[in-house]
């Protein structure tokens, strides 16, 4: 490591400085995110108004933690590696911002698209109505009582808590259609005629 250092000409030696440890940032961060620390910990900072463009309020943040700390990754270790090559020294380091700047505004992407993936996983009970569930634990009859009914709503398989109208019990495993909710979100069914 010590003679790779010492290789290195002053203006690689500063694009290290800028590269190492931003990316052993980016490592520690990563590492304490897939073991479930600091998850919303990321502070972004929205911009309106960039070089006279106006961007949507849409979750995209351009400048945040992980944002900056790839930017200078990326812009660091693309200069190192071309201020070994031919190129002039000015074309490298104007290459090397730029592709940490196109590291920055991607970030900013990927971090909206993922965002976007996000939901609150909470069901709107108001879509069971008109649906077919299967009975669990069996409902009295006339509204003495609840029981529970499986169903399929927003793709999740869940269990409500339903009553019913009829002038009979739903047993396990009947098949019933849910006609309405009630104001406790409760289900009310009817039992599936057999000619449904």
């Amino acid at each position: 490591m010590i003679n790779w250092w010492n290789e290195l000409d002053l203006i690689q030696q500063i694009f290290a400085l800028i590269a190492l440890p931003s990316t052993v940032l980016i490592i520690i961060q990563t590492v304490l995110l897939l073991i479930g620390i600091g998850g919303e910990s990321d502070t972004d900072v929205d911009v309106d108004d960039v070089d006279g463009i106006d961007l949507p309020d849409d979750g995209l943040a351009i400048f945040s933690i992980r944002g900056i700390l790839s930017m200078l990754c990326i812009t660091g270790w693309v200069a190192v590696a071309l201020l070994e090559t031919e190129l002039p020294a000015g074309v490298s380091i104007a290459i090397a911002i730029v592709c940490g700047i196109a590291t920055l505004i991607g970030m900013a992407f990927l971090m909206r698209a993922i965002n976007r993936l996000q939901s609150s996983g909470n069901i709107d009970v108001g879509n069971c109505i008109g649906k077919i569930a299967e009975v669990y634990i069996p409902v009295p009859a006339a509204g003495s009582g609840s029981g529970k009914v499986n169903l399929t709503v927003q793709e999740k398989f869940s269990e409500f808590t339903a009553i019913t109208t009829a002038g009979d019990q739903l047993k396990t495993g009947s098949y019933v259609r849910v006609v309405a909710v009630n104001e406790a979100g409760v289900l009310v069914v009817e039992p599936i005629d057999k000619k449904d």
